[in-house]
Formats: C-alpha cells, sequence, structure tokens
C-alpha cells in the first residue's frame, strides 16, 4: 500500500513540474526558467526536483522524450502498408491529443527540433515509398524529404498555434495533396526549350 502513496505523488509531483515548466515557457524560454522560479510555481521544493530532474533542461527534456515515444509509437503502427498521409495523420493527431504542450513546444519558446525529430522517424519509410514510384536518385530524393518535411513541419506548427482548424484528417490531406503534386512534377519527363 506504501509503494502505491508513494507511486502515486511522484507522478503528482512530476505533473505539477510538468504542468508549471509549460505555464511558465508560454512567457519565457527555457533558459531563463530557473528551477527556483519553477518550484515556486508548481509549490515543490527544490530538493524535490533535483530528485528526479538535474535543471529545467532535462525536465523539459523528459516531457519532449513522452511526446516523441508515444508520437513514434503511433507512427510505427501506421507505417505497416498505409499511405503517407495516414502517416502524417497519425502524427497530426498525436499533436492533437497533446495540443497544450505541442502549443508551447511550437511556440517561439519552444524546441525547434522537435517536429524535425518526429519527421525524422518517417524519413526512411518516405525515401522507400518515393522509389516505389520510381524516383531513383538519392540526391533528388533527400532534395525532396527536405522540402517535404520543411514545408510539413511549418504546416503543422502554424495549425497547432492557431487553433488545430482543420482537423488533423483535412490536414493530413493537404500535405498529401502538396506532396503528390510536387511528386508529379519529378515525374514527367522535364520538357526541352
Amino acid at each position: 500500500m506504501q509503494d502505491h502513496k508513494t507511486d502515486r505523488r511522484v507522478l503528482y509531483t512530476k505533473m505539477f513540474l510538468r504542468e508549471s515548466l509549460l505555464s511558465l515557457m508560454k512567457k519565457k524560454p527555457i533558459d531563463r526558467i530557473t528551477p527556483t522560479e519553477l518550484c515556486r510555481h508548481a509549490g515543490i521544493h527544490r530538493n524535490t526536483f533535483y530528485t528526479y530532474y538535474s535543471g529545467t533542461r532535462s525536465l523539459l527534456k523528459s516531457i519532449e522524450d513522452e511526446l516523441y515515444e508515444e508520437v513514434g509509437r503511433a507512427v510505427k503502427q501506421s507505417l505497416d502498408g498505409k499511405a503517407q498521409r495516414s502517416v502524417v495523420a497519425e502524427i497530426n493527431l498525436s499533436i492533437y491529443k497533446n495540443k497544450d504542450l505541442c502549443g508551447v513546444l511550437f511556440s517561439d519558446y519552444g524546441d525547434k527540433d522537435f517536429l524535425k525529430r518526429i519527421f525524422d522517424l518517417i524519413h526512411d519509410w518516405v525515401i522507400e515509398e518515393w522509389k516505389k514510384i520510381g524516383l531513383e536518385n538519392e540526391e533528388q530524393l533527400e532534395a525532396l524529404y527536405a522540402f517535404y518535411s520543411g514545408g510539413s513541419r511549418a504546416l503543422i506548427q502554424e495549425w497547432a498555434l492557431t487553433g488545430l482548424k482543420p482537423d488533423a484528417e483535412a490536414l493530413a490531406a493537404m500535405i498529401s495533396k502538396l506532396c503528390h503534386r510536387g511528386l508529379g512534377g519529378l515525374l514527367q519527363p522535364e520538357q526541352s526549350k
């Protein structure tokens, strides 16, 4: 019984720290948030904070890692024989489920590389899918993926920061349509001038 009570207290403590950090990150960057300020905001003693984290960055990293793992699981489940649109829809749905967290992560004070890490999960799969439709030039594939992932990340970030409209599926459809139109241009033979 004691272990269960202790586990619950640890979970509550970490939850308060997480919520406090995200609240503070709405106002300023992580590098300007001190453990003292965070603990005061969360109503938790600094020694308790240091029991679990080495600093505010380690807390942020643990929050990001948790979300990254959640998105990764959803993406891996959707990769098996699915269309690119379905995979992007899974990413969007995970972001929607964690909209408060993503609203902070994608903001001016958040982690600019987080969405890049998410899209790195699907890099190899997307490249292989494109090879199946006739694109073979590795340099061209990498350039196209940089364009595709950069544009997708920008759209998803804007979507998360402006109220998550349209829904996750509609955004995935838009991203897919933009991508397929770009692929179509690469698959057509170049016309001589």
